[in-house]
């Protein structure tokens, strides 16, 4: 679909930094650029604005936006309650073959010449994969929604580096074992305490970033 396609054109644009925050979108280029009318152009930008990446103000134009400190507290708190939720239906359905990829993305994870974004990469396959474990696509797609903004507002190096590097695979391997041995309570834990110590940085972070 044009509309599909649009999104995603647009959205690699926001993400790649093409459009700076003063600069207003234009909807009559961007349609020429596609090759489409302004049609699903307007529609991928609603969808666009309706997570965040834009706004859209008539008569003045399409912006670029920056979310306050407690839109992404707000959303990271979904985020975990989304993500521990799927963790714990993973302990009861994962399977064989899945537990043999996170413990080969584990071992990727552990290499120590490993630059911080392919870190970052793999850190979001290991949840991936246990996300699709539970068997919940409904609430996999939303909670990938909100994560995939969070990674664009975030400044997340600092995430995957020296001890906190460290501590991330010491967790994971942890959340590995168990989902390895079904203990739905300790993974539950487990993943909830991970993804509060992520929150609480990233939040923090970006207090930093944007005062």
């Amino acid at each position: 679909m044009k509309e599909e396609q649009a999104y995603k054109n647009i959205k690699n644009m926001i993400v790649q930094g093409r459009f700076t925050m003063q600069e207003s979108i234009s909807i009559n280029e961007l349609a020429a650029q596609m090759n489409m009318s302004r049609t699903p152009v307007h529609k991928a930008l609603a969808q666009l604005e309706r997570e965040g990446y834009i706004t859209i103000t008539p008569q003045v134009g399409v912006f670029v936006r920056r979310p306050d400190q407690k839109e992404i507290f707000d959303r990271l708190q979904l985020c975990v309650a989304i993500d521990v939720f799927l963790a714990e239906q993973a302990a009861r359905s994962v399977s064989e073959f899945q537990l043999e990829e996170l413990k080969e993305v584990l071992e990727r994870m552990e290499n120590p010449s490993l630059a911080a974004d392919k870190y970052e990469a793999l850190n979001v396959q290991f949840h991936t994969v246990i996300c699709k474990a539970a068997n919940n696509d409904f609430a996999f797609r939303s909670n990938k929604i909100n994560w995939d903004y969070l990674n664009y507002v975030n400044i997340s190096e600092e995430l995957f580096q020296g001890g906190n590097r460290e501590q991330s695979q010491a967790e994971h391997r942890m959340i590995y074992y168990a989902l390895k041995d079904r203990d739905t309570k300790l993974t539950e834990l487990l993943v909830r305490k991970h993804l509060m110590r992520v929150a609480q940085f990233i939040t923090e972070k970006y207090k930093q970033v944007n005062v």
